[in-house]
């Protein structure tokens, strides 16, 4: 009888984990606004990122109702805050949670851990060069923005630990990280996707290049592997992340107007 009840139960162990394992496994779904604003989804959350105030520096809109569960907001900079620290008032920002400090929370499925860091030099010296640099975990991806974060330090990659999406400033000027410090961070981090922010978008320009600004194509065309996107949006699981770091463009909002 014993013998019995044994079998029975490694016969229902197996099945269990048989069926765990054919589970469809959850995704995080990343949509490219513009510049450094995404919205980052699971299944059932979704997460709006450094919104940007309209026709300031980089000259289009941000797009009207745009929605999500919050906001997170790297640092008081127009372009990512949606010109709150100007005095503006943004449609989200009156029916939408807003995160902007370091601190560790979840929200929905998503754990999220703020880490202190310092907005490149020379600029926000305004705010006192605050910048949070955000690190996602859900669908068991790690994903983190970067914000106009300058050089890491070692307390952050200790913070940062493990990632496997890195959101990074890089243009062909360098506006804010140096080609050396971007290589650094890429390299000590170790992404297996890599998605470049910050850069011009040249045909949205209402009156012409935003001021020491670069395109991001003179950078991507040096690089050995890189998905070119026909749409603003790619769904991610964990068990097709690349093998080796690659950068991955996007294409912005369909809804952006200049």
């Amino acid at each position: 009888m014993l013998l019995k009840i044994k079998i029975w139960l490694i016969t229902i162990l197996s099945i269990f984990i048989t069926i765990s394992c054919i589970q469809p496994k959850e995704t995080l779904t990343i949509n490219y606004i513009a510049h450094a604003s995404f919205i980052i989804s699971s299944d059932t959350t979704s997460i709006l990122i450094d919104p940007f105030r309209s026709k300031q520096w980089i000259g289009y809109n941000f797009p009207e109702n745009i929605t999500a569960d919050a906001v997170f907001i790297t640092h008081p900079h127009y372009d990512h805050d949606g010109g709150r620290f100007l005095g503006d008032h943004p449609y989200w920002e009156s029916t939408t949670k807003i995160y902007e400090t370091p601190g560790v929370s979840e929200l929905g499925n998503f754990k999220v851990k703020g880490i202190i860091g310092k907005h490149n030099d020379p600029y926000g010296k305004e705010f006192g060069q605050k910048n949070t640099i955000f690190k996602f975990e859900v669908a068991d991806i790690s994903l983190v923005h970067l914000g106009d974060n300058g050089p890491l330090t070692e307390a952050n990659y200790k913070d940062l630990g493990k990632i496997d999406v890195l959101m990074i400033p890089i243009d062909s000027t360098y506006h804010i990280l140096s080609h050396e410090t971007i290589q650094e961070i890429i390299a000590r981090l170790e992404p297996k996707l890599i998605i470049p922010m910050h850069y011009r978008i040249s045909h949205l320009e209402a009156h012409g290049n935003p001021k020491n600004l670069g395109d991001i194509d003179p950078y991507l065309n040096k690089q050995p592997r890189v998905i070119t996107l026909e749409s603003n949006h790619y769904t991610l699981k964990i068990d097709k992340l690349p093998k080796m770091a690659t950068y991955i463009k996007f294409k912005a909002h369909p809804n952006l107007k200049n």
